[in-house]
């Protein structure tokens, strides 16, 4: 079976010669901005660290690791905006990568109500 046309996206942008940027968040919320300064931002890469053993984990155990990380990983609309908006220069430091966000370290968030706080378990 194919893979569906979205997973084939990254592969087709590597292939051409455009100057792009795929910005990869975690699920977004309408709440204020936290200031691009104060978020983790990595390029081709998640921006939360998965631990080097799981490669070796079954892919249920590698989904649940990968799910513990996303309340790391919710981030406000306008940060994500912010972050778009200030690497429109052609051929800049993101340039052709695909870029993650994630809270400051020791914040988690929830989708529902947002509830990012200082010193919750990472």
């Amino acid at each position: 079976m194919a893979a569906p046309e979205k997973l084939r996206a990254p592969e087709r942008l590597s292939a051409s010669s455009l100057d792009w940027r795929l910005l990869c968040p975690g699920p977004m919320v309408d709440q204020p901005a936290l200031g691009t300064a104060n978020l983790r931002i990595a390029s081709d890469q998640l921006p939360t660290p998965i631990p080097a053993f799981a490669g070796k984990l079954p892919s249920l155990l590698m989904l649940l690791l990968f799910a513990s990380k996303v309340p790391q990983m919710i981030i406000p609309y306008a940060d994500a905006a912010a972050v778009m908006l200030a690497h429109l220069t052609p051929r800049d430091a993101m340039s052709r990568h695909r870029v993650g966000l994630a809270l400051p370290v020791g914040m988690r968030g929830k989708k529902d109500t947002w509830a990012a706080r200082p010193g919750s378990t990472a």
